[in-house]
């Protein structure tokens, strides 16, 4: 009988503990979207005798779309601050790149290349490309653990497009 009760018991915690812990399981999967960014500030500074050598610096705003049909932080606002260590315009580049929507946000660190290179008209045509991983999340994002690709191009001197794709997970 002790036997019966106790495999009883060791059941009931059992399922308890299973139905706990499914609602603890991760939530998440692949992701992609895009955005339109545009600089609210931008500053470049030339190393000093350094013949062509620049720091530049960058806070963008714009809108996330989704793209991958989740509905994943679509309409979320993008707020994006840069920095590159660029010769001639090209060179490495990074940054946090955080959405928000209501109470949720995700703060991505991203890190990449720039390249520029001039079309046949004599114009530069500046394009990145780079990976991405989540460092922090709030709401029902707290906790996000994932990463991803990024690649892009600039539209004018003060904006470009971004594309980025990767997957995630909240538990």
């Amino acid at each position: 009988m002790k036997t019966t009760t106790n495999i009883i018991i060791s059941f009931g915690v059992f399922s308890v503990c299973t139905f706990f812990g499914s609602l603890a399981q991760a939530d998440g999967g692949k992701i992609s979207g895009s955005a339109s960014l545009s600089y609210n500030k931008q500053e470049a500074s030339l190393a000093p005798s350094a013949n062509g050598y620049m720091l530049v610096s960058g806070e963008l705003t714009g809108v996330n779309k989704n793209t991958d049909g989740s509905g994943y932080m679509d309409g979320a606002a993008v707020d994006n601050r840069e920095i590159g260590q660029l010769f001639q315009g090209n060179g490495p580049h990074t940054g946090y790149y955080t959405m928000a929507k209501g109470t949720d946000s995700t703060t991505a660190l991203w890190k990449g290349q720039v390249t520029t290179v001039l079309a046949d008209d004599g114009s530069p045509r500046t394009s990145f490309k780079g990976t991405w991983e989540y460092v922090n999340g709030t709401g029902k994002y707290a906790g996000i653990k994932g990463t991803g690709n990024y690649n892009g191009y600039f539209t004018s001197k003060t904006t470009y497009n971004v594309d980025w794709s990767g997957e995630y997970s909240v538990k």
